[in-house]
């Protein structure tokens, strides 16, 4: 296990705190609230050939690192609103008693441990109920969980292998089996390309997640997990893998980008 928490900050900051509590009236304060799912998926984007099995490899040189199972802790998730500047609240790491009130809409208050599909398909992970409005960006929390709060006892009571650990990978480097625990602590603040309205219609929202990526040495390599020296440059790979955006039919891409 890696012994020291990598906090990183990720892209554009979308915060309510910048613009005040009333920019964001028009999503958060409004009446019915409305269905939305939150799907998650690993298959590659844009042109690269869609993968069919149900392990990653990655081989660069003579090194192959296959990846068996991947699994996050989710902290949190809120949706911006759209005519929010930021999605920054006052919880910060260890906020397991704190509560957010920004004004953006709470999509899962956590923990949640989000199971990650490896044979390119997309895993509904998140059924819940939102404000209606319209949203220009989706913001994930991920980091360990400390006991806090009843959900965060009932989360390690239940997932007692993620005690101060929030990244979860088994696999294999060059044939010999590796379990990695890593406590990541990352914002990750992501903007769809089109705002998303949440109506009637009951819309998806994906987030992929390149795990092709986690291990790369920037250089055309792959890192060993087993090595303590690569937890840094992990732990950042991993904050910077993740986009999310709408999908509709839930096919893992962008419905705005066909």
């Amino acid at each position: 296990m890696f012994a020291h928490p990598t906090t990183l900050r990720r892209g554009i900051i979308i915060v309510c705190a910048a613009v005040g509590a009333s920019a964001c009236s028009d999503a958060s304060t409004s009446g019915a609230r409305r269905a939305l799912t939150v799907s998650v998926t690993t298959q590659a984007q844009g042109a690269v050939a869609d993968r069919v099995l149900a392990d990653i490899t990655i081989a660069a040189g003579t090194n192959s690192l296959v990846i068996t199972k991947a699994q996050v802790v989710a902290r949190r998730i809120e949706l911006a609103p759209a005519d929010a500047a930021s999605c920054s609240g006052t919880a910060e790491a260890g906020d397991d008693d704190a509560e957010v009130n920004d004004g953006c809409a709470e999509v899962e208050s956590g923990p949640t441990l989000l199971d990650l599909p490896l044979d390119a398909s997309t895993k509904t992970n998140i059924t819940a109920s939102v404000p209606p409005g319209t949203y220009r960006g989706l913001e994930l929390r991920i980091g360990p969980v400390s006991s806090g709060n009843r959900r965060s006892v009932e989360f390690l009571t239940t997932h007692p292998d993620f005690k101060n650990a929030s990244v979860r990978v088994e696999g294999t480097y060059n044939g010999k089996a590796f379990v990695l625990m890593s406590p990541v602590d990352a914002r990750i603040e992501t903007l769809f390309s089109t705002p998303v309205t949440v109506d009637a219609s009951s819309p998806n929202v994906t987030v992929a997640i390149d795990l092709t990526n986690w291990f790369s040495d920037g250089a055309g390599g792959t890192l060993d997990p087993s090595n303590s020296a690569n937890a840094s440059r992990i732990s950042a790979n991993i904050a910077n893998s993740f986009r999310a955006f709408e999908d509709d039919d839930h096919d893992g891409h962008d419905d705005r980008h066909r």
